[in-house]
């Protein structure tokens, strides 16, 4: 756990090596939604009016599932500037139901409310974690759902005992080299969620050690938290 650093040298990371890294518009259309955590989210969000992508990198989640859900409006946001490269591929494949906006997750504010909240292998990079985790619960609809993925302890352990061959250049920089990291045991994240109804979680955490045991939790808003 590295617990010294700050949010501008996580930006500067980030502005340095934007993640999941560059693609083409050819390449989302074409995508076939077959990696799991993706097609996970993606079945979760059906029937969805607004779902927000906290921490949405370079886009290309956001991109694929507006897609796929056209009638569903989206909105991307994260503090880097991906944000840029996300929008040039979303002008790129013409869609309409899509907002990107720069800002660091725990100042962002709006007046919108949000049907699903998707923060996928985000939180455990922001120093100031709870903030952004507080920001983003006011945003939930009653009944919302909060999508989000974590990394394990034990995937943690194993990635670092266990050899790795990483699929992308992309990926390993942002595995190995990044200067912020904490990972999260199921019950921690549990208790972070508490007054919500957890849903499900994926994949087991034994068969992802290669992703740090990145772990996607659903959480459904109770009305208590209104």
């Amino acid at each position: 756990m590295i617990t010294n650093k700050t949010s501008d040298e996580v930006m500067n990371f980030y502005n340095k090596n934007p993640f999941p890294g560059p693609y083409t518009s050819s390449s989302v259309k074409s995508y076939p939604g077959r990696n799991r955590y993706i097609s996970f989210i993606s079945k979760n969000i059906k029937n969805s009016l607004m779902v927000l992508d906290a921490g949405c990198g370079t886009g290309f989640i956001t991109n694929f599932l507006a897609q796929q859900h056209p009638d569903t409006e989206f909105m991307g946001v994260d503090f880097s500037n991906s944000v840029d490269y996300a929008t040039k591929i979303k002008k790129q494949l013409g869609i309409g139901n899509i907002k990107f906006v720069k800002k660091d997750l725990t100042k962002f504010k709006t007046e919108k409310k949000f049907d699903v909240i998707i923060c996928q292998g985000v939180l455990h990079h922001i120093p100031d974690h709870e903030q952004a985790l507080a920001n983003l619960k006011d945003m939930l609809t009653p009944d919302g759902l909060f999508i989000i993925g974590l990394y394990h302890p034990w995937g943690k352990a194993l990635q670092k005992l266990l050899p790795n061959d990483y699929t992308s250049r992309t990926l390993e920089v942002d595995q190995e080299q990044h200067p912020f990291e904490l990972s999260f045991w199921s019950k921690d994240v549990k208790r972070m969620f508490r007054g919500y109804k957890y849903i499900t979680s994926h994949p087991g955490v034994f068969l992802n050690w290669r992703n740090g045991g990145l772990t996607t939790y659903i959480f459904r808003k109770e009305d208590q938290n209104v």
